[in-house]
């Protein structure tokens, strides 16, 4: 299965067939979320949303049943921002 969602870094692993905390999600990373549906290496992709987490979640899974050589990633949707706002997400300190 090519189904890529977030976890918290302080959390333990979830089990193969946990669905995510969508409340948990809503609220620590962000209300809104796309699907990324990547389907080989001649670049075709494309991003669909913004859904919430519940939809992003049972869009993903649908097309990763479907399409299970395809590369499915649920990511969140943050507002935008300057770009050392941006840098700071992803700075590890």
């Amino acid at each position: 299965m090519a189904l890529i969602y977030p976890v918290q870094a302080d959390l333990p692993e979830p089990d193969d067939d946990a669905e995510p905390a969508f409340d948990e999600l809503a609220e620590d990373l962000s209300d809104q979320w796309l699907v990324e549906v990547d389907v080989g290496e001649e670049g075709d992709d494309g991003c669909f949303g913004p859904m919430s987490a519940r939809a992003a979640w049972d869009l993903a899974v649908g097309v990763d049943q479907r399409r299970p050589e395809w590369m499915v990633s649920v990511v969140p949707l943050y507002r935008p921002g300057t770009a050392d706002e941006v840098v700071e997400l992803f700075d590890e300190e």
